[in-house]
């Protein structure tokens, strides 16, 4: 069980090279899930509020 050695910045130093690989790889997957998840957030939130600018208001306005 050899570590592999990634300088000063080691997040993980207790775990061996390929354990190591498949933690940082499970947290940039779980990163990118997180910015899908806001950017799908920020769609709908766009969306109600297009949809509450053509409201029952929007009908008065031709």
């Amino acid at each position: 069980m050899d570590t592999l050695t990634w300088g000063r910045g080691d997040s993980h130093p207790h775990l061996c090279d390929d354990c190591k690989t498949r933690a940082v790889e499970a947290e940039r997957q779980a990163e990118q899930a997180e910015h899908e998840r806001q950017e799908q957030e920020r769609q709908e939130a766009e969306t109600a509020q297009a949809s509450k600018a053509g409201g029952w208001l929007g009908r008065w306005r031709s």
